[in-house]
């Protein structure tokens, strides 16, 4: 069975399995709730039921007083719905909600996705889990000198899984770090969230999602938000990547536009390699602004979309160049580095003769 929960004074509401909890619904339908630990232990979660009925399906630590319990008080990450309800409970909307938070993660898992691309995945305490809204990024420290700030590349509704992509530098000392001295299973230091790059959930328009390279992570990271979500949103995904790496998700990209409707992708490679595009700063810009041209050919009016771009500052002039030609609202043009990989800035479009 499932019931639609609805938070009282906001427009969220979400669909409750048997199963699960009422924060592990939240979730996954993309509402952040106010929490810390998601295992009964903290009493962060305490929310109000309003109407309705509800059961506890996991164990707790924490106690809730009798007279708390009177007024209504439950945690949501111990009870399931079991009628339609109405429930009072702090929700996330905007970074400011969150506070940033500290701890110690584990590595679980570093695998290589292409020839310089690897998925790094870090695993929170049992008791205390990652809050942060889909497009912000935290920074990752191995050592005290050896740090560095990385988007996240996972739904908010992984809250103890973190995953991120990034991409090998034999000068980084970060990812060098990575390869040479870190195992699996060994602790580093979280912190985070941090930026203003997340979904205008409330907004219900067309979004046009471009990243470069690895800054498809971030895109990741909002696209699994907003598909969770029972929004009815068309939703257009572009990818540029160097040849060196190239499109290293580009079966996920594909089974999304099989699964969704209303979902178009094209993925972009360029027969250049990054250090290629950094030497070659005026031809690379001409190759960048010509093939997606052709891609945005067919967009004729951007006035009604809201538009993310993760890519290297150079890129991202280019992009909003084009969506400018075709009547964007600079108030619903969203923008944010790549983070993890290769700095690009030093192609520099204004060059150009």
């Amino acid at each position: 069975m499932s019931y639609r929960v609805k938070l009282v004074g906001s427009s969220s509401d979400f669909i409750v399995h048997s199963h699960e909890t009422i924060l592990e619904a939240a979730l996954r339908a993309g509402v952040v709730l106010d929490y810390a630990c998601s295992s009964g232990t903290c009493g962060r979660c305490l929310a109000r039921l309003v109407s309705g009925q509800v059961e506890e399906i996991k164990p707790r630590e924490f106690v809730v007083s009798e007279a708390q319990k009177l007024q209504g008080y439950m945690l949501t990450c111990v009870n399931s719905a079991r009628q339609d309800c109405q429930i009072e409970a702090v929700e996330c909307v905007q970074p400011s909600d969150i506070p940033n938070q500290t701890m110690e993660v584990k590595l679980r898992k570093f695998e290589q996705l292409a020839r310089q691309v690897y998925r790094l995945v870090v695993q929170t305490p049992r008791t205390k889990r990652l809050r942060f809204l889909a497009g912000q990024y935290v920074e990752l420290e191995i050592d005290t000198e050896t740090r560095c700030n990385l988007s996240i590349a996972s739904c908010p509704c992984e809250d103890r899984l973190i995953e991120f992509h990034i991409r090998i530098s034999p000068v980084d000392n970060f990812t060098q770090a990575l390869m040479n001295k870190v195992r699996v299973g060994n602790q580093l230091t979280l912190t985070g969230p941090y930026g203003g790059f997340v979904y205008q959930q409330r907004s219900m328009r067309r979004i046009v999602l471009f990243a470069f390279d690895i800054g498809f992570g971030v895109m990741k990271s909002l696209l699994e938000h907003v598909t969770a979500q029972e929004q009815d949103v068309g939703i257009k995904l572009i990818w540029m990547a160097c040849s060196d790496g190239g499109l290293y998700m580009h079966n996920l990209c594909r089974s999304w536009g099989d699964a969704l409707d209303d979902f178009d992708y094209t993925g972009i490679v360029l027969q250049q390699s990054p250090q290629e595009l950094i030497t070659q700063p005026e031809q690379s810009c001409q190759m960048v602004e010509r093939e997606l041209l052709a891609v945005m050919n067919a967009e004729q009016d951007l006035s009604n979309c809201d538009i993310y771009v993760c890519a290297p500052e150079p890129v991202r002039q280019i992009f909003e160049k084009i969506c400018l030609d075709k009547g964007y609202l600079s108030e619903r043009f969203f923008s944010e580095s790549v983070r993890g990989g290769y700095d690009l800035s030093c192609i520099d479009r204004h060059e150009q003769a």
